[in-house]
């Protein structure tokens, strides 16, 4: 069928009255035609410097709001709309919605004629980037995104991508001359002692505005009506396409009303996945671009999982944050409410958390909880934004499914198969499905080929071959610092190579990295290139330090710089002031190509920037990062000092952050040294406490210090306890009655230097599981996978050989 695409007399007349020249709402309903003909989406940007912007975009949203309502029926008979759409669907984002803000004043005028205009069919939601999360998993008609002051890669990576097919989004924008030079909220938060807002870069903006002129589908106007990019002809009909029908198995396990619920043949292909789930435990992993419909297929699926098994069913739902998964909910709602259930739902701060029908129950946890609990099946939604070692934890249960978003705001890349498919194929069968078609907008639409290169949400490393591996096992590279004007501003392969390594590589990675790497005033880049230029290690380096007296004097009393982490963490946990006056490279992210893992790359990226920092006279290097036996063990190695370690896990990742030093002047060694030996003895009274959960594994390298002296810890035994510890050493005593002689035996172990015994890896575990953590004999026994006695007179024979030692010491 063929939709008219022209606005109707009333808003001509409307439209005129306000100056509206007849060019603007010529474009912007050849824009809304070729949305709705193509089911794609278009963007207006109107550029200005007034609330006129504003007004204007109520103007046009509010004309288009009509148009779609009146196709409303007809998009749902071609399955572009769901039945139980009512209206459409207006979302407004700003940066500020507070009394007497200019954010709020755009937002009122732009109401003013939109109420006017779109008629009361339309609802409009406004949100402020702060709350974005808020809309993750929603869809809307139309967007007017006000970038006018601040705004965040992160926020276009969420906003963008809740407008379906069909739909316009109006951009809110001052002229871009001024936008080239001007310093968004977002760059003033990258401002960090000591450097002004003068020094921030406007990398980032330039390349926004480049990327607006470059794509079809984008058409530019002024708030004063000059057409600065336009369509090349005029278009006010649209003849509308259905969706492609999907066929429907004859034979299903499921319930046919939840395959009509499908509007893609990868929909129907995850709903026969999941009936393989019924008669057999299993384990599924689903991957999929952003906008295919992942989270909104596995909600329905999950729905006649729960039915088939015929039982009470139990299932557990955890992603990275609750907000991920409110798509899955809600579809999951509506699939019981088509099968004619009254379903109840938890709510905390407006996100769904649970979910009940009957004998079936879905519940969200967070991923370092939800392991715990006694489940039908398993859900990891956003699988690639959890903790390797965490998505480990979920392999044994009988029922799961691991799904992730591969190019996206959720950022995985190809890691969740490189870090975790590859080691989980080791463990268990499983079955694997990706979804191709978008469910949202129909493929090849030209707003998600702009946000995917904008972001760098699609970047990839380069390819290396054979002759390439040669290059590295001949140690044929270089260290270099590219840059980063050339990379932003010709848009440079190396940019896009250098960010598909960190995809790659890291388990998170957000749109704002970009930005950060681009603008910020304390953020370089380090590279490290085969002979052939290709790049193998990407480096993202952060210059702290430095900070004036009067800052650090604040810092004490509790105040917190932005950026300076390092700096911040050894005034305040280590009581060393000096420390802040002293300059170095935070590695804020180093990361190795994933084709060239275990060669040494980093190693080597490592070496050169050590090289490079004492040349320029800088004091020391270091590193945060989540705690893991593989991290903590290569920085170790790297010669770099565990200086702290993080109360609590993260409660996305359910690692501990560990922060590690490596000094290269003399003053920095000795307050590095000095916060090493502090953090070492803290470590040996946390392990019972504060850190009882954390694994002896990860724990033992943070016992490892390259300045090779004991740590300076007086221990004294009484007489009594000496020969306590002789009678348990000679099977007189048990450990239970001695723990209190045993434990200062242990420290010294622990806070010895390089001439300390030889223990074993399995020994240097179980000294750390059960005397500093105190774990029960039995909890003890599985960790090493013997019996309680074997394991009892293990720990005896270890602390025999310890008190030997340590014997003529004390």
């Amino acid at each position: 069928m063929t939709v008219k695409v022209r606005f109707d007399k009333e808003v001509r007349e409307y439209a005129k009255g306000e100056k509206v020249k007849d060019d603007v709402l010529r474009l912007t309903e050849t824009a809304l035609a070729q949305a709705l003909e193509k089911f794609h989406r278009r963007m207006i940007l109107i550029e200005g410097d007034t609330p006129r912007k504003a007004e204007l975009a109520g103007i046009l949203a509010g004309a288009s709001a009509r148009v779609l309502s009146d196709a409303l029926e007809e998009l749902k008979k071609k399955r572009l709309r769901d039945e139980s759409e009512d209206g459409i669907q207006v979302l407004y984002a700003t940066d500020a919605l507070g009394e007497d803000t200019f954010g709020r004043k755009r937002y009122e005028a732009f109401r003013k004629h939109f109420d006017v205009l779109a008629g009361s069919n339309a609802d409009v939601k406004a949100v402020t980037f702060k709350h974005t999360r808020d809309i993750l998993g929603r869809t809307y008609d139309l967007l007017v995104l006000d970038m006018s002051y601040d705004y965040s890669p992160n926020d276009l990576g969420r906003i963008i991508e809740t407008v379906r097919g069909g739909g316009l989004i109006f951009i809110l924008a001052h002229p871009f001359e001024k936008w080239k030079k001007m310093w968004t909220g977002f760059h003033k938060s990258l401002v960090t002692p000591p450097y002004t807002i003068d020094d921030v870069k406007k990398r980032f903006n330039r390349r926004i505005l480049r990327k607006f002129t470059e794509y079809d589908g984008i058409y530019i106007i002024t708030e004063n009506g000059k057409l600065r990019k336009k369509p090349k002809r005029n278009k006010t009909q649209a003849k509308i396409k259905g969706r492609r029908g999907v066929e429907i198995p004859g034979e299903t396990v499921f319930p046919r009303e939840l395959y009509e619920m499908a509007l893609t043949e990868g929909q129907v292909e995850v709903l026969r996945a999941f009936e393989g789930l019924v008669e057999e435990e299993d384990m599924l992993v689903l991957t999929a671009d952003r906008g295919r419909g992942k989270s909104v297929s596995v909600g329905i699926a999950a729905i006649g999982l729960a039915l088939a098994l015929n039982k009470r069913t139990r299932i557990v739902v955890t992603a990275p944050e609750p907000e991920n998964v409110q798509a899955l909910f809600r579809f999951a709602k509506r699939a019981l409410e088509r099968l004619g259930f009254k379903p109840h739902i938890v709510e905390e701060k407006g996100l769904i958390k649970e979910l009940y029908a009957r004998k079936i129950g879905l519940r969200y946890y967070p991923p370092a909880e939800g392991y715990r609990k006694s489940a039908d099946l398993y859900i990891l939604d956003e699988a690639a934004g959890i903790h390797v070692p965490i998505l480990h934890k979920y392999l044994d249960k009988p029922r799961v499914v691991y799904s992730s978003t591969v190019h996206g705001y959720e950022g995985a890349g190809r890691g969740f198969s490189v870090k975790f498919l590859k080691k989980a194929r080791e463990k268990r069968r499983f079955s694997e499905l990706h979804m191709d078609e978008p469910i949202r907008y129909a493929e090849g639409d030209p707003i998600e080929k702009w946000l995917f290169d904008v972001l760098l949400l699609d970047a990839e490393p380069v390819e290396l071959t054979e002759e390439d591996y040669q290059l590295i096992k001949n140690g044929e590279v270089y260290f270099e610092e590219p840059d980063l004007d050339d990379w932003f501003e010709k848009d440079r392969e190396d940019l896009r190579n250098f960010v598909g390594i960190y995809i790659l590589a890291h388990y998170r990675n957000r749109p704002s990295d970009v930005a950060l790497l681009a603008d910020a005033p304390h953020h370089e880049a380090r590279v490290l290139r085969l002979k052939n230029g290709k790049i193998v290690t990407a480096i993202q380096i952060a210059k702290e330090g430095n900070i004036p007296k009067k800052v650090v004097e604040k810092m004490v009393k509790g105040y917190k710089p932005r950026g300076n982490i390092i700096p911040d963490m050894m005034v305040k946990h280590h009581m060393l002031k000096e420390f802040a006056k002293l300059r170095g490279y935070r590695i804020v992210r180093i990361a190795t190509h994933p084709d060239a893992m275990d060669m040494g790359l980093g190693s080597k990226a490592l070496e050169l920037l050590e090289k490079e920092a004492r040349e320029k006279g800088l004091d020391w290097i270091g590193s945060g990062f989540g705690a893991s036996e593989e991290l903590a063990r290569f920085w170790v190695r790297n010669g770099f000092a565990v200086v702290h370690l993080s109360p609590a896990r993260n409660p996305v990742s359910g690692e501990f952050t560990a922060i590690v030093l490596k000094p290269i002047s003399e003053r920095a060694k000795r307050l590095i040294r000095q916060a090493s030996d502090e953090f070492r003895i803290r470590l040996t009274e946390w392990l019972g406490d504060t850190h009882r959960e954390l694994e002896p594994e990860i724990a033992r390298w943070l016992f490892e210090t390259p300045f090779g002296e004991a740590v300076d810890y007086q221990v004294h035994l009484t007489d009594v306890q000496k020969k306590r510890l002789d009678a348990f050493t000679g099977k007189v005593l048990t450990y239970d009655t001695v723990l209190d002689a045993v434990k200062p035996i242990v420290k010294l172990y622990f806070l010895d230097g390089w001439m300390k015994p030889y223990l074993d890896e399995r020994q240097i575990k179980l000294l750390i599981y059960r005397v500093l953590q105190a774990h029960s004999w039995e909890e003890t026994a599985k960790l090493i996978d013997r019996t309680e006695t074997f394991t009892m007179i293990e720990v005896r024979d270890i602390i025999r050989g310890l008190w030997y030692y340590y014997k003529r010491l004390l």
